[in-house]
């Protein structure tokens, strides 16, 4: 089941409560400099950027992901989060996983997802 934390137009305090997973998770991450798989989504489509990276900045207004040489700056006011698993499919559409991490949904309809986890094998690079 996941966990849902709105935000709304308000500023979450810092550091977060330790019962709020989303926060929770995202600290523990950014503390122990963990290499996470994103994904960033546009809401009107156009954009899909996928990468890894390690959080760089954390704070209530904005967060920073280091990918490599780039830098991706998200502004968080007025955003939901949400833990757990969120479905993904390969391209060819024909399966279908779950993927346990930080949903965060912006206030701006952006989407952002952050996780630690390994893909599953058969979608690992170079899986027969």
């Amino acid at each position: 089941m996941s966990t849902l934390i709105n935000a709304g137009g308000t500023t979450l305090p810092f550091p977060a409560d330790p019962r709020d997973d989303p926060w929770r998770q995202m600290l523990g991450w950014q503390r122990d400099g963990a290499a996470l798989c994103f994904v960033y989504a546009r809401s009107l489509g156009g954009l899909m950027q996928t990468g890894r990276g390690q959080l760089a900045r954390l704070a209530p207004d904005a967060l920073t992901l280091e990918a490599g040489p780039c830098k991706l700056l998200v502004m968080l006011a007025g955003a939901a989060y949400e833990t757990g698993p969120q479905l993904f499919f390969t391209p060819d559409l024909l399966s279908r996983f779950d993927v346990d991490g930080v949903a965060v949904r912006l206030a701006n309809h952006d989407w952002l997802f952050l996780t630690a986890s390994a893909l599953p094998a058969h979608l690992a690079i170079g899986a027969a």
